[in-house]
């Protein structure tokens, strides 16, 4: 395989993803730097001087097709935080570690810098982020301070790429970025902010984003074009690619090396090393695998209309909400639904025939759905992730509102048994599972219902007794973790799968925030995960 150099380093590969996609965790850029040899150079998400939660949900919707418009928000754990994170990785030598940083000022942009200096071969700069409004594009059109931010992270002692926005001056950008110790350039950013709207309301929380994917492509290249006119310096070329004529567009153009990230929407961990192996494959023996590769995948990001047929008030905090039409989801699978003006949340298919939810409440939009009466609307898109491959006998161990989860695999599997835990009775959901299943031992925390306790006080006990070929948990994230202990520590468990939960904000494996501690991302490649797609591996 051939080495390529970027800024003084050996590299194992051309391309990278840009920042904000998919690697957005450590775990899963250390698990990508691992297993993905086309992927030379690893940018960060932006990292800012202090944390920022990020916009609220939707923050991304598909605008055309493979194209997406988001505003995410700039989220990110802070300097300090993301430097730990960053310190308990360990990277292969082969590979250019690039930390996108951002901040209003060139003190901040400093102190950024000089927190990951350590851990990091350079820097890019994001005075492009086209979506918010003290950041980004607002820093970068401003040309004296530009010049100052440069100068300033310069000083730092690595090297420094600009990420270029589509919507500034890009050959004064470039002239003063130069000026400033410039020594690379990344182009482009998102194009924007604009807006998109479905059925009249504005998708986004944020009301503007950026468009990425197909619909740039051609702005992506001309803006190379236009950088390697006025310059002979690393340019990393991003915008649209997904097949390698993009990515010979973009080196004939001028681009040195490429970014890969709207392409890589709804793929899971081992598709995007299928995918990155077909694309270096295209573009070191002029094939097109990788257009094959994606040719087959679907991505599902249209939003269509239900209304509440009937609503069930199981208690204060919990509601069960039937839909008036079917949806076609696997067992294990989940949609996204989506109120106007209010919010947009991930959810279980507790059944698909019809489309049933179970909610619970927990903050502003839980409260808005489950008060929902039978006719009113809502929208919902999916659905998302992927079915477990089991067989044989199954015991579903479920926890609270994580129940609905389950249903659909008593549905779907004719041996199932339930063990099913709340904090008192549920009694309605509980006889849906008696109808479908073989057995349901019902656990409650009063012992109103079933037996006393937790279901981890009687797993163990279950599991001898019944002697399933698999088990799936979902629940609460502290009763997965018992459960995790509990399997780690027994040779006699059956094949053991686990449904966290994760913070879920795209559904399509783009935004990265459900990331595992293993680098897995939970929308993409599961929600069913293995012990070891959850559990980083103790060296």
């Amino acid at each position: 395989m051939k080495n390529y150099q970027f800024l003084g380093k050996t590299i194992s590969g051309p391309f990278t993803i840009p920042s904000g996609v998919v690697a957005t965790k450590v775990s899963v850029l250390e698990k990508i730097a691992r297993e993905v040899p086309a992927i030379g150079i690893l940018t960060t998400k932006s990292i800012g001087f202090l944390p920022r939660e990020g916009n609220k949900e939707p923050i991304i919707a598909q605008s055309g097709e493979g194209s997406f418009i988001n505003a995410v928000g700039l989220a990110n754990p802070g300097k300090d935080q993301f430097a730990k994170d960053l310190a308990n990785i360990q990277l292969p030598p082969h590979k250019f570690l690039l930390a996108s940083i951002f901040g209003k000022d060139e003190e901040e942009f400093y102190w950024v810098a000089l927190s990951l200096k350590d851990f990091v071969d350079g820097f890019e700069l994001n005075i492009s982020c086209p979506h918010s409004q003290k950041y980004g594009q607002v820093v970068g059109a401003d040309k004296k301070l530009l010049r100052r931010i440069i100068k300033k992270v310069a000083a730092v002692g690595k090297p420094v790429m600009i990420k270029l926005s589509p919507s500034l001056n890009i050959e004064e950008t470039v002239k003063i970025s130069l000026d400033g110790g410039a020594n690379g350039f990344v182009a482009i950013n998102t194009k924007g902010p604009e807006k998109f709207f479905h059925d009249g309301y504005p998708v986004l929380s944020n009301k503007v984003g950026g468009i990425s994917g197909k619909n740039i492509l051609k702005l992506g290249i001309d803006s190379v074009r236009r950088v390697r006119k006025l310059t002979n310096a690393p340019l990393i070329g991003c915008g649209g690619i997904s097949e390698i004529k993009d990515v010979l567009a973009y080196q004939r153009a001028g681009a040195d090396f490429f970014g890969v990230g709207s392409a890589l929407a709804g793929l899971s961990t081992e598709e995007i090393k299928t995918y990155f192996s077909s694309l270096l494959t295209d573009l070191e023996t002029d094939n097109n695998k990788a257009k094959l590769f994606l040719s087959s995948h679907r991505l599902n990001m249209d939003y269509l209309k239900a209304k509440v047929r009937r609503k069930t008030v199981i208690n204060s905090d919990l509601a069960v909400l039937e839909m008036n039409r079917n949806i076609q989801a696997s067992p294990g699978q989940f949609i996204f639904a989506w109120l106007p003006q209010k919010g947009e949340k991930p959810f279980a298919v507790f059944n698909n025939s019809p489309l049933t939810l179970l909610v619970k409440k927990r903050g502003f939009f839980s409260k808005q759905l489950t008060g929902l009466q039978t006719g009113d609307e809502l929208y919902f898109r999916g659905p998302y992730g992927k079915s477990p491959q089991v067989s044989g006998k199954i015991l579903l161990v479920g926890g609270g509102s994580g129940i609905a989860s389950l249903y659909l695999f008593a549905k779907s599997y004719p041996q199932t048994i339930a063990l099913l835990g709340s904090q008192d009775r549920e009694d309605l959901l509980y006889d849906k599972f008696h109808r479908v299943c073989q057995k349901v031992y019902v656990v409650t925390e009063t012992g109103k219902v079933g037996f006393k306790g937790q279901v981890t006080d009687y797993l163990e006990e279950i599991i001898q007794k019944t002697k399933p070929d698999y088990c799936l948990s979902c629940g609460p994230n502290k009763m997965i973790e018992k459960i995790l202990e509990m399997s780690g520590k027994r040779g006699d468990f059956p094949k053991m799968l686990f449904a966290m939960e994760f913070p879920t904000h795209c559904g399509i494996g783009l935004c990265g925030s459900c990331a595992t501690e293993a680098g897995y991302r939970s929308c993409v490649d599961g929600v069913f995960l293995s012990r070891e797609q959850i559990k980083k591996e103790e060296k």
